[in-house]
């Protein structure tokens, strides 16, 4: 936990390192002390912090939505499950409980497997169409109050599935994250140009100015994809999605008789 909570910033520092150097070089090794005063770069400055906050507010909007999905699709599918179990008892001669949390537990492993990127969404739909014959069988079974409690659960998980994959594959507005990238790389240039009115104040704000802004865009960026893991179940960022709500579940699922 502790190196997700520093990966990003730890992550960044090296670009940081780089830019200071080339600051360093220019002041030291070429005698270049700037040609334009600090105190007017303040307009980029602003400008790249309000859009910033812009970007930061949208991205968050999702991720704050992203966090509660894994949970609902724990809570669809353990509904699901009780109530396949429930008319199980009731019908036992007719439908399986076993192979009704069977059916559960290989669309919980494939919602998995495809959050890990291990499946694709639809191999996903297809279990999920399936589903509709186990429908179908309990009404064959004379079970069709049960059935009609699954459906919507079903419709609920598909619906989960559809906003993951939406969320997790649509970035927040593109040409705002172009604009963004010209306004760092501005500030980035006006930082090499800049005059200082002492060297402390130069190599204190070079590195805080520059670590700042480019520790937002990778921060902005990485929330903009709350579910990206490898397929070994890491975080490739810092800001995924915990989904323990669904490993919890089918713990649970395969603990159950």
């Amino acid at each position: 936990m502790l190196w997700l909570k520093w990966k990003l910033m730890v992550t960044t520092l090296p670009f940081v390192a780089v830019i200071t150097g080339i600051r360093i070089l220019l002041h030291y090794k070429v005698g270049f002390e700037g040609v334009v005063e600090f105190s007017d770069v303040g307009v980029v400055l602003t400008g790249a912090v309000f859009l910033t906050g812009f970007l930061l507010a949208g991205t968050m909007a999702d991720y704050k939505e992203s966090e509660k999905l894994p949970g609902e699709l724990a809570n669809s599918l353990d509904t699901m499950d009780e109530y396949l179990q429930l008319c199980a008892r009731v019908k036992p001669q007719s439908v399986n409980g076993k192979e009704m949390r069977a059916h559960v537990l290989a669309l919980t492993d494939r919602i998995r497997d495809w959050l890990l990127k291990k499946a694709t969404v639809n191999e996903v739909y297809a279990l999920l169409t399936k589903m509709n014959a186990v429908i179908a069988q309990l009404d064959a079974a004379g079970a069709s109050s049960y059935g009609s409690r699954v459906a919507p659960e079903v419709v609920n998980v598909r619906k989960s599935v559809i906003r993951i994959d939406v969320i997790s594959r649509t970035g927040f507005l593109p040409p705002a994250y172009a604009l963004l990238e010209v306004l760092l790389t501005m500030i980035l240039a006006l930082l090499m140009a800049s005059k200082f009115k002492s060297q402390i104040a130069e190599f204190i704000l070079v590195p805080f100015v520059s670590l700042v802004n480019l520790y937002m865009l990778r921060l902005i960026r990485d929330i903009d994809d709350p579910f990206d893991y490898a397929s070994d179940g890491a975080k490739r960022g810092g800001a995924e999605v915990d989904l323990f709500p669904i490993d919890e579940f089918r713990q649970r699922l395969n603990a159950r008789e």
